[in-house]
């Protein structure tokens, strides 16, 4: 039929394929009858055109990462870290479609330009911010509660062991206080003020859905390690610290009753929700490394006397209660042995005869610490409906006081699966181990064992800390008036006596399936575990010296503590939008059961340091306990919207504990929140500066769940008897039931305002606040009749209020930028009442009753006598009101304040000196990008909060028993020489004399305080485009200085410092705890 008819070989193959690819190419091919004839085919080649430019936002600030493609083939390129690109394309296309994640993808004609700027206008429903809420997410421009969201950009470039440090001034109404520098130690978190005198004021941790408890095991294996007739409490360990910040997406934190009353009898502190990642919708993988070395350093160092202005002080302070006391004595009289009372004491021989030795204690304990960290993590794209996110990292940290450790080994594995169209399945596996190697640095000089940094801080100048053939030197240690009356062991020779070793092995385990029961209605089961298991052994050795000892006091603790804690919820969520109207529904319950197995076993007289464990000595007491709880919930929250423009909320919790009265087990929990977003308004949509305005109320109440476990019932204690002179063991009761005991309540109110213009490049947050805290745990007094002294009941009633604001400002937008976020927070804490009499509670911390908690002050309030100023002459002291509880005062000593006006002063003229709680504080962080430059800074502040400096009993208690902070170098010698008017004088006998040693506002110090928290300087490449031939994504160096400088007038180590951080009654107290560090550190982030 065809005569040419071509035969389709090989040859004819290349033909047809260049025809269709453009390609000019000759060939030879066969006709129909077998001959071969040759073709040339030309096919004209369309002109290319180079086109550059450069995409944006709406500000001028460009987009790396956007696409821009021509439309209809696959030509494109992604644009580098400016936001700028190069393409070359054909001559006759003319069309580029530009995208970018969270903006609206764009079509550009060309035209003839070969330059252009793109610019991308916002997508909102891309852009709208997803807040995680309890049991689910919600929008943030439907949200009517009060929260704070951490990014984690905030966390990963800080040198950290707790993720809380992370968020330290970045957070309104958060006061994170770095209370030690101790390795693994646990910050202190308050939200919105402490309501609580007895059950904790910690917020509830929330991580992947399982709720964490800062408050028992972690205390309960610590021990009480004795101290002359009592006890010293190490800090307790930070379950937090096993978290690695580098696994953390999000961190979100709920203040007010509308966000935390779905956690009911839990939410009263605040609920902080931590979320980890996940696996990436891209279409490749992504691999992450994060390392970085950071060298440490202590802070700052106290300014103590010398060695030549201590002997001078020692001198005054022999000399003048000598001529005071003895009649016809001379300061310049023979020094005699001399009994107390008697002021002619012996000098110390290193004082008399000194051989200019000038011993700096503080720079022989304290060292140059290091942080190590490395991370590597992947996170799969979605493949056969599934994704996940894998993750290994490596933590250590070197103490700047020798022997101190703290390390960290953490894996993650976070796996989401899409079963079938309907069925979603979610798995969370996150062991961990830490290992804590301590030392006891934040405990006095005279614990057992005694603490390092103060035994450095009381240590004379004068004394040598070796001895001539190397050894330490633990019996030539008198620098004192009075040798042998009283001193502190070298702080050299307990660093190697001690032993302190802590193991911590935590997992959270948590699967997760969720299944669509019809369109927009979802059930979800959801079962978690989470296990933590501490170990800890303890020895002190016998070449430890205490005080005047010449041998020895060995003794061991080993104890145990496991805690298996099982969690399973279900939970209905129903989503539905239509037309103007939006509702999210979420109803459910849950079931909670925490087991926790505690074993101590202690042991003395060990002969020599060779076998350290609890074998090696002679075994003299031992316990076990076993604890646990349980909490059955059901809940309901609604979230309704209409337009975007009207919101509501409305939440309410029910739970049932094992740890209240038979009588009141079930507490239940509501909360309501409305909202207004004016700029929604027909009559605002004029105001093109006005990008959002919105109005908040809400409402609620919440309870407190951290309380003994059996407190509303009668224990028994075991009690051995003599029976026909026998000793039998038996049983009585130690404590008596209380079927009524019940929940902590508090109850919220909050105003609060969202302001944002020009597009949100100024946005402001504020709220107001109250909350009410009652029916608070308390020990009564009881009729003796009963058999009891006191029993626990709900009574007591404290507030909290205050103001919170958070501001962020785009200063500067293009290729420079500028970006600013300031917080500032206000808390008032006030008790309101106590008990049927409102008697107050008065508290002995680590020195005795100097804290007071009484109506119409903040709770745990210093209590002692007001400094008045000083005597300045005879006539000043028959002049003033008399000094019952002082014997002979004399001209240089404190004056104080007859504050109940009787004429004299009494015990009954102690009150209230300070408080730990501050008026106010406040952050500021600025951050500056220039291409692939990036700087940032950090500066808080925090205003009014007072420290009990109980360092000032032997450092500024003008006895001169030990090394002196040099401030009293500006003591009152005479009249003519007074001094810097605050400082008394020197008096060996002012203990004896009952004047300026005494519980006082003298103690007292402002903890008022401006840090430099953070600096950071990086510099980023995209490295597809200008590194290492494209083997990485991204590639950033950068380095960070944190604590820099401080800036206060407190004459300790740190002014947010508190060494009891678990009980609410006895805050604010340094005696001598572990300093902070301030620290440089070198980083890199690796995308791959």
């Amino acid at each position: 039929m065809f005569k040419n008819k071509v035969v389709w070989d090989s040859k004819s193959a290349i033909f047809v394929l260049s025809i269709l690819s453009a390609i000019p190419c000759s060939f030879a091919a066969n006709d129909s009858n077998g001959s071969e004839k040759n073709f040339k085919i030309d096919y004209p080649i369309p002109e290319q055109k180079q086109i550059s430019g450069t995409v944006t936002d709406t500000d001028g600030m460009p987009l790396p990462g956007a696409t821009v493609q021509v439309k209809g083939t696959n030509i494109g390129a992604i644009t580098n870290f400016d936001g700028n690109f190069d393409l070359t394309i054909p001559g006759n296309e003319n069309i580029l479609v530009v995208s970018f994640v969270g903006f609206e993808t764009k079509e550009v004609s060309l035209n003839a330009e070969t330059n252009v700027i793109i610019v991308l206008q916002a997508d909102a429903a891309a852009l709208d911010e997803v807040l995680v809420v309890g049991y689910g997410t919600l929008s943030k421009r439907r949200f009517t509660g009060a929260a704070s969201s951490i990014s984690p950009e905030q966390i990963v470039d800080i040198p950290v062991v707790s993720v809380e440090n992370a968020i330290i001034g970045q957070v309104a109404g958060v006061q994170v206080q770095e209370v030690s520098g101790e390795p693994g130690s646990s910050p202190n978190i308050k939200i919105r003020g402490s309501g609580s005198i007895s059950a904790g004021s910690d917020p509830l941790f929330v991580v992947d859905g399982i709720p964490i408890s800062k408050n028992l095991t972690s205390v309960n294996i610590q021990g009480n390690l004795a101290r002359r007739g009592g006890s010293f409490q190490a800090p307790p360990v930070n379950p937090l610290a096993t978290i690695n910040p580098n696994d953390i997406i999000s961190m979100e934190i709920l203040k007010d009753a509308s966000s935390t009353a779905i956690y009911g009898s839990r939410g009263g502190n605040g609920v902080v929700l931590i979320t980890t990642k996940n696996g990436t919708p891209s279409e490749e993988g992504v691999f992450s490394f994060n390392t970085y070395y950071s060298s440490q350093e202590v802070a700052n160092k106290l300014d103590l006397m010398n060695a030549e202005e201590l002997i001078e002080y020692t001198r005054d302070a022999r000399n003048n209660p000598y001529v005071q006391d003895v009649p016809g004595a001379s300061a310049d009289d023979p020094i005699g042995p001399g009994e107390r009372g008697n002021g002619n004491y012996e000098l110390p021989e290193s004082f008399l005869n000194w051989d200019g030795t000038d011993t700096d204690w503080q720079d022989l304990i304290f060292r140059t610490g290091s942080i190590q960290s490395y991370n590597l993590s992947y996170a799969s794209p979605i493949e056969n409906n599934t994704s996940y996110y894998v993750s290994g990292g490596y933590f250590t940290q070197e103490g700047i006081i020798p022997d101190s450790q703290f390390e960290r080994y953490s894996l993650m594995l976070n796996l989401d699966s899409q079963l079938t169209d309907k069925l979603n399945l979610d798995l969370r596996i996150a062991p961990s181990i830490t290992e804590n190697q301590r030392e006891p640095a934040s405990a006095p000089y005279f614990a057992r064992p005694p603490g390092i940094v103060y035994s450095a801080l009381v240590h004379s100048p004068t004394v040598r800390p070796y001895n001539e053939d190397g050894t330490i030197n633990q019996t030539n240690n008198q620098s004192h008036l009075g040798a042998g009356t009283t001193s502190a062991s070298n702080p050299l020779a307990i660093i190697p006596a001690v032993d302190d070793n802590l193991f911590q092995f935590q997992t959270r385990t948590s699967l997760g399936l969720s299944y669509e029961l019809i369109p927009n209605l979802t059930f979800k089961t959801f079962g978690g575990s989470y296990i933590n298991i501490y170990n800890r052994d303890f020895y002190r050795g016998n070449t430890l010296l205490f005080r005047e000892s010449t041998e020895g006091e060995s003794y061991a603790q080993a104890s145990s503590s496991t805690e298996i804690n099982w969690l399973w919820e279900n939970t209905i969520n129903w989503i539905k939008e239509y037309d103007n109207h939006f509702i999210n529904a979420v109803a459910g319950y849950s079931m909670q059961k925490d087991n926790v197995t505690v074993k101590q076993v202690q042991a003395d007289n060990f002969p020599d340091d060779l076998v350290t464990t609890i074998s090696g000595g002679q075994v003299f007491a031992g316990s076990s306990v076993k604890e646990q709880w349980s909490l059955l919930s059901a809940l309901l929250r609604v979230n309704y919207s209409y337009k975007d423009k009207y919101l509501f909320t409305g939440t309410i919790r029910s739970d049932k504990s094992s740890r209240f009265g038979k009588n009141n087990q079930t507490g239940y929990f509501p909360s309501f929140s409305a909202g207004w977003r004016i700029n929604e308004e027909e009559f605002l949509s004029s105001v093109d500066a006005l990008s959002e305005l919105k109005l908040r109320f809400s409402w609620g109440q919440t309870g407190n769940f951290e309380i003994p476990n059996y407190g509303a019932i009668g224990l028994l204690s075991p009690l051995n008897y003599n029976f026909n002179g026998n000793e039998v063991n038996g049983l009585i009761q130690s404590t008596i039931p209380n079927p009524d005991l019940t929940w902590e309540k508090a109850t919220q109110t909050n105003f609060g305002i969202e302001l944002g213009l020009f597009n949100n490049r100024l946005f402001l947050l504020a709220d107001y606040y109250e909350t009410i805290n009652n029916d608070l745990l308390l020990f009564v007094s009881i009729p003796s009749v009963s058999g009891f002294e006191t029993t626990l009941q709900n009574i007591g009633e404290v507030e909290n209020k205050g103001f919170e604001v958070a501001l962020r400002t785009r200063n500067l937008v293009g290729e420079f930028t500028w970006e600013t976020n300031f917080n500032f927070s206000t808390n008032k804490n006030e008790v309101l009442s106590l008990n049927a009499n409102n008697e107050p509670i008065f508290s002995s911390g680590s020195a005795g009753i100097r804290h007071i908690t009484r109506v119409g002050d903040p709770i745990g309030s210093y209590f002692g006598y007001v400094v008045d100023g000083i005597y300045q002459s005879e006539e000043d002291i028959a002049n003033s009101p008399e000094d019952t509880e002082a014997r002979n005062p004399a001209p240089g000593d404190f004056k104080f304040l007859d504050v109940n006006g009787d004429g004299k002063i009494t015990p009954d003229d102690r009150t209230v000196t300070g408080s730990y709680f501050p008026d106010f504080t406040w952050g500021i962080t600025n951050t500056f990008t220039y291409k692939g430059i990036d700087f940032s800074f950090l500066v808080q502040g925090v205003e009014g909060n007072e420290i009990l400096n109980l360092t000032s009993r032997h450092l500024k208690n003008g006895e001169a028993n030990f090394n002196s902070y040099a401030v009293f170098n500006e003591r009152w010698r005479s009249p003519l020489e007074p001094g810097n008017g605050s400082i008394p004088r020197a008096d060996r006998e002012s203990g004896s004399h009952g004047n300026n040693n005494r519980p006082s506002s003298f103690q007292v110090e402002d903890g008022s305080f401006i840090r430099l928290r953070n600096v950071t300087l990086g510099y980023s490449l995209n490295t597809k485009d200008t590194f290492l031939g494209g083997t990485f994504d991204r590639f950033r160096v950068y380095l960070t200085g944190t604590n820099l400088a401080t800036f206060t007038d407190y004459l300790g180590y740190n002014p947010e410092v508190s060494n009891n951080t678990t009980s609410a009654l006895t805050p604010g107290e340094d005696y001598g705890t572990y300093p902070l560090t301030t620290s440089l550190t070198l980083g890199f982030n690796l995308n791959f």
